[in-house]
C-alpha cells in the first residue's frame, strides 16, 4: 500500500475521531478544529465584507453555530470543513441581507490606494457568474485543496477541475478586458 495513502487514511481518521470528540462536548477537540477551520473561515469573510472586525464576528459565529449543530452533522463521504463551509455561506447571506442598503452602499466602496488591487480583483470576481467565483475564492483565495473545494460546491472532482479551469479563462479574459467597460 502506498505510504502517502496510509497516511492520509490516519489523518482522515483522526479528524474523524476529533469530530466525533467534539461532538461529545471535548474542549480540546473544539480548539483543534477551531484551529484548523478558523483562518480558512476567516479568509472567507475577509474577501467578501470591507471591515476585518466584521470577517472575525462572522467567523466565529460559524463556530457557534456549528457548536449548536454538531448534533446532526453526519459523515458523508464530504470532510467536515465543507460542512463548516456551508454554514459560512448560510451566515454571510444572513450577514447580506440584514444590511441597510445605506451602509452596505458605502462599506462597498472600497478603500485607498494599498487596497486598490484586492478592489480591482473583487470587480472582476463580482462579474464572474457566482459558481465560477465560488470555484476561484475556494481554491485560490481560502487555498483549499482541490478534493476540499469540490466538497464543498458538492461536485465531483473532475467537474471541480473543469469548472475552475473555465473559471479561470473567464476571469482572465474579463481581467484583460476591465479597462474597456
Amino acid at each position: 500500500m502506498n505510504g502517502s495513502l496510509v497516511v492520509g487514511r490516519r489523518l482522515e481518521r483522526s479528524r474523524q475521531d476529533t469530530v466525533e470528540r467534539a461532538r461529545s462536548g471535548e474542549e480540546v477537540a473544539w480548539e483543534t478544529l477551531f484551529n484548523e477551520h478558523y483562518p480558512a473561515l476567516f479568509r472567507y469573510f475577509r474577501s467578501r465584507v470591507s471591515s476585518p472586525e466584521t470577517a472575525e464576528d462572522l467567523a466565529c459565529e460559524v463556530f457557534a453555530e456549528a457548536y449548536r449543530s454538531i448534533g446532526g452533522f453526519q459523515w458523508r463521504g464530504r470532510p467536515f470543513g465543507a460542512w463548516m463551509y456551508g454554514i459560512a455561506r448560510n451566515r454571510l447571506l444572513m450577514h447580506y441581507r440584514s444590511r441597510r442598503p445605506e451602509a452596505a452602499a458605502v462599506e462597498d466602496v472600497g478603500r485607498v490606494s494599498s487596497e486598490f488591487l484586492a478592489v480591482e480583483v473583487r470587480d472582476v470576481l463580482d462579474r464572474l457568474p457566482a459558481d465560477y467565483r465560488e470555484a476561484i475564492e475556494y481554491r485560490y483565495v481560502l487555498g483549499l485543496s482541490g478534493e476540499e473545494a469540490a466538497a464543498a460546491m458538492d461536485r465531483s472532482h473532475g467537474a471541480f477541475r473543469a469548472l475552475l479551469l473555465r473559471a479561470t479563462r473567464a476571469f482572465k479574459q474579463a481581467y484583460g478586458d476591465r479597462g474597456a467597460a
